[in-house]
C-alpha cells in the first residue's frame, strides 16, 4: 500500500514538472538597472544615536530635535525603536469600584466579566485617587445612615 502511494505521488510530481516545462513558464530575470535602483533606495539599518542614554534594563533613551522621546532596544533581529508615549490617566480605572474600610487596610471590589475581583491595600500605600474614593464612599455611607 505504501509503495503504491509513493509511486502515485512520484508520478504526479513528474507530470507537474513536465507540464510547467512544456508551457515555457519561467521567472523573468531582473535587469541590471532594476537591481541598482532597489539597492540605492533600500532603507538603511537602524542605529542607536551616539548621544542616547543607556538605561539599566539594556534599553537606550533618546530625544530627537522635534522633542519626541524614543527608546532603542537591541534585539537578535537588529535594533528596534519605539516612541515613548505618556501613560493614560488612571482615574477611569476606579470607576465601579467599591471600597470597604477594614482598620489598617482597605478592601476594594470591582465587578468584571469573570466575576467580582477583590484586592486589599494598606492605608499607607494608597494613592490619592483611592483615598478620595474611600472618603467619598464613607460620606455616602454616613448620609444613608442619617
Amino acid at each position: 500500500m505504501k509503495n503504491a502511494f509513493a509511486v502515485l505521488l512520484m508520478t504526479a510530481a513528474g507530470l507537474a514538472a513536465q507540464a510547467s516545462a512544456s508551457t515555457g513558464a519561467s521567472v523573468p530575470k531582473a535587469t541590471k538597472k532594476a537591481t541598482t535602483a532597489t539597492s540605492t533606495t533600500g532603507a538603511k539599518p537602524l542605529t542607536i544615536p551616539s548621544d542616547a542614554v543607556a538605561n539599566a534594563d539594556g534599553t537606550f533613551s533618546w530625544t530627537d530635535k522635534q522633542g519626541k522621546k524614543w527608546t532603542y532596544v537591541k534585539t537578535p533581529f537588529g535594533i528596534m525603536r519605539s516612541e515613548v508615549t505618556p501613560a493614560p490617566a488612571t482615574s477611569a480605572s476606579l470607576s465601579g469600584v467599591k471600597a470597604f474600610d477594614e482598620g489598617d487596610k482597605v478592601r476594594f471590589e470591582k465587578q468584571s466579566p469573570f466575576g467580582i475581583v477583590k484586592w486589599e491595600k494598606n492605608k499607607t500605600e494608597m494613592t490619592d485617587e483611592e483615598r478620595a474614593l474611600v472618603t467619598a464612599q464613607a460620606a455616602g455611607q454616613n448620609a444613608k445612615q442619617d
